[in-house]
């Protein structure tokens, strides 16, 4: 029953016209940091702009389009209508929202591996792959694969705070005005929890906990750091990443499933 829902999801999410004008643009968005990182001073291989790339994109870009995407999936449904319809069925509201959650982390991956296709055909043709410039294959896949994988953590994470944010909200505008509101602010004010940061042992777990509290700056900052082996940040983003997953999906859990959302 899951995997007919599921599929069901996915269908009637790719029907949507702006989800595919997400895709679409994935490699726009690749190409605008290909020449952003060819302005700047320092020198990459075309290997490594995988990662740069992504980073460019991760904490702004990367979080819009996954709001938008749980937007689609959740708050659009809900207030159009469409919802009434599948609660009139034989399925449960348990496995209606499960199944949302599934189509959302598929369409996350989705992402990604659109973003890595259009990053390295970019990255071959912007940037040396060839001389001291050049980095083995071998290290390259073992600094993207990490990346890649904590970067869909940081974004399966947010997705869970975006799940909640769009079941209180009456509009997929507000759900999204909430959602970049939250980057934005989240990255504009990081001197602030920064300074509570300060207050504790820099790089201790409790300095690391404060600092990555919010994701967008754990994807800005933090993704380097846990790359790097660091065990305080790897701890505290796997703490901070468990939390929201844990409370967001719970208290959007409890939303969808026990409240009324026929009125």
């Amino acid at each position: 029953m899951m995997n007919a829902l599921t599929l069901s999801e996915l269908e009637r999410l790719l029907k949507n016209k702006w989800i595919w004008c997400l895709l679409v643009c994935t490699p726009i968005l690749a190409y605008v940091a290909g020449n952003y990182l060819l302005d700047s001073s320092n020198v990459i291989s075309a290997g490594l702009f995988m990662v740069e790339g992504l980073q460019v994109n991760l904490y702004l870009m990367c979080n819009i389009a996954v709001a938008a995407i749980v937007g689609a999936v959740f708050t659009e449904e809900y207030r159009g209508g469409q919802l009434r319809l599948l609660f009139l069925r034989s399925y449960s509201r348990a496995n209606i929202f499960f199944s949302k959650l599934i189509v959302i982390n598929i369409m996350i991956v989705v992402l990604l591996i659109v973003m890595a296709i259009s990053l390295s055909i970019i990255g071959l043709v912007q940037f040396p792959h060839e001389g001291e410039n050049q980095i083995s294959l071998v290290l390259t896949i073992k600094i993207i694969a990490p990346y890649y994988f904590m970067a869909y953590l940081t974004l399966m994470g947010i997705s869970c705070l975006f799940s909640y944010m769009a079941l209180i909200s009456k509009n997929v505008s507000f759900m999204l005005g909430l959602c970049v509101g939250y980057v934005l602010v989240t990255l504009l004010f990081d001197g602030l929890y920064l300074y509570f940061a300060n207050l504790f042992e820099s790089g201790s777990l409790i300095h690391e906990l404060v600092a990555y509290a919010l994701i967008p700056y754990m994807q800005h900052t933090g993704l380097y750091s846990a790359l790097n082996g660091n065990i305080h940040s790897i701890s505290a983003m796997a703490i901070i990443l468990v939390f929201y997953m844990f409370v967001f999906v719970w208290s959007a859990y409890r939303r969808f499933v026990i409240d009324d959302y026929l009125y």
